[in-house]
């Protein structure tokens, strides 16, 4: 308990964005466990986690669906560059090689389904404009122990 204090009071002081990674996974479970996604939400094993404390010392969460890979060599599914005249062409190595290093780095960047993962700093959290309910915003106030807002992302 002295620690937890300690911990809170050290943040609160100095305003830092780091919380003890114990202090992380706790706060993680209890907004898991309390929160109450939106009407239009999938359920929450569906979702990416990914979490970061703010400056004003609230925990931001935000909750996205991975998008699909769009290379799967397991469905054996060509892959074609559409030209100016409305046909295609087989793509090339490289551009398969390109293709396959983007959806690598867009797994990397929104993490995987039924994943929890903290940021060290708020403003690295995946996220993308509109897309409704694939992505939920989260607020919580650790002092209050509340949820102060769960809400879709809308649309554009």
């Amino acid at each position: 308990m002295k620690l937890i204090v300690a911990s809170m009071l050290f943040i609160a002081l100095t305003g830092a964005a780091t919380v003890p990674v114990s202090e992380q996974q706790a706060l993680m479970v209890q907004i898991e466990s309390s929160v109450k996604l939106p009407v239009g939400a999938s359920s929450i094993d569906q979702y990416s986690r990914n979490y970061a404390l703010r400056p004003d010392g609230k925990v931001v969460a935000v909750f996205v669906i991975p998008p699909e890979p769009t290379w799967n060599d397991s469905e054996g599914i060509g892959c074609d560059v559409m030209l100016e005249d409305f046909t295609s062409r087989p793509c090339t190595e490289e551009e398969i090689a390109e293709s396959k290093q983007q959806d690598a780095a867009t797994a990397a960047r929104f993490g995987a389904a039924d994943e929890a993962r903290w940021f060290d700093d708020y403003r690295e959290l995946p996220g993308f404009l509109d897309g409704g309910c694939s992505q939920v915003e989260i607020i919580f106030d650790p002092r209050s122990k509340q949820i102060e807002r769960a809400e879709c992302n809308g649309f554009a």
